[in-house]
């Protein structure tokens, strides 16, 4: 078990980003690995669950579609990668509409992320009847210099397989998964490569966070507090040891995304990230379209 952390926030010296043009290959690796996760995650949906809420996947080039006929969720009728390589076209995007139209699925998302094609692909989806809906900050940094940490109450350590169904079902409790999809979240956590972390103060677990590591890249998941245990150093802890973690495996760059900020809307985990070292690289727009 490690000891316990009590995150001091700020740095001495900030880490150093990758240039502009280093930065563009970056992104597309990054988006690629995104893509690649998402696959392996919807790969492990049990037969069972997967009939009973009619998923369906499909590549449309550089792009990964995900729907479930039986689900309105954006965050499961959703396109990702699209054009992250460059190939994207407008026939490619009227046949992704076409695919969630013959489902019967009733509305879709696509993310666009910071790719060579993104303003274009900004245009064709405006005139095909999409919406902005908010979006997403990607947040970047080399694993080390961790921050430092001092002794304290916190414990922060690695789950175990057999805790896969606490990680799930305390991100179940903080995110709002259906329970419908329980057994699907506990394949994902068990064979995807993922590695999950919990925190403890005292006996309690009040928080989780995830890390999946490919070569030099490490991704950073889920990162959640139990609402009542906010505020004590939980979501820190749980960036630091995936940090670190990463920085065993000989990482280079460790990112994450999380909510673009809302006026109104809670902020807390951007605000620690950036404390931690983490700069903002990207925006990843989220659109929407509606089928009737």
């Amino acid at each position: 078990m490690m000891p316990g952390l009590m995150i001091t926030p700020s740095l001495p010296h900030p880490p150093r980003l990758p240039n502009a043009r280093s930065r563009a290959a970056l992104l597309r690796r990054i988006e690629a690995m995104a893509v690649r996760g998402r696959e392996c995650h919807w790969s492990l949906m049990p037969p069972e669950v997967s009939r009973r809420l009619g998923a369906g996947v499909a590549r449309f080039g550089d792009a990964f579609a995900t729907r479930l006929t039986r689900s309105h969720a954006l965050r499961s009728n959703r396109v990702i990668g699209f054009g992250h390589r460059g190939g994207a076209s407008q026939a490619t995007l009227d046949a992704i509409v076409g695919w969630y139209r013959d489902a019967g699925v009733r509305r879709f998302s696509l993310l666009l992320g910071p790719g060579p094609q993104a303003a274009r692909i900004g245009g064709w989806l405006e005139a095909r009847g999409f919406r902005h809906h908010e979006g997403y900050v990607m947040l970047l940094r080399p694993p080390a210099p961790a921050p430092r940490a001092r002794r304290g109450t916190l414990r922060v350590r690695r789950a175990s397989r057999a805790e896969a169904g606490k990680v799930v079902d305390l991100y179940g409790g903080i995110f709002g998964y259906p329970p419908s999809h329980r057994a699907w979240m506990i394949a994902s956590a068990v064979g995807s490569g993922q590695e999950h972390y919990l925190a403890r103060i005292g006996a309690t677990t009040v928080g989780a966070g995830t890390i999946r590591i490919e070569r030099d890249l490490a991704w950073l998941g889920g990162g959640a507090t139990l609402p009542r245990w906010r505020k004590r150093g939980a979501h820190a802890a749980l960036i630091v040891a995936r940090l670190r973690r990463a920085a065993r495996a000989g990482c280079r760059w460790v990112w994450v995304e999380t909510s673009a900020p809302v006026p109104g809307h809670p902020d807390g985990s951007r605000r620690n990230l950036l404390s931690l070292g983490f700069a903002e690289v990207a925006r990843t727009l989220v659109f929407v379209r509606e089928l009737r």
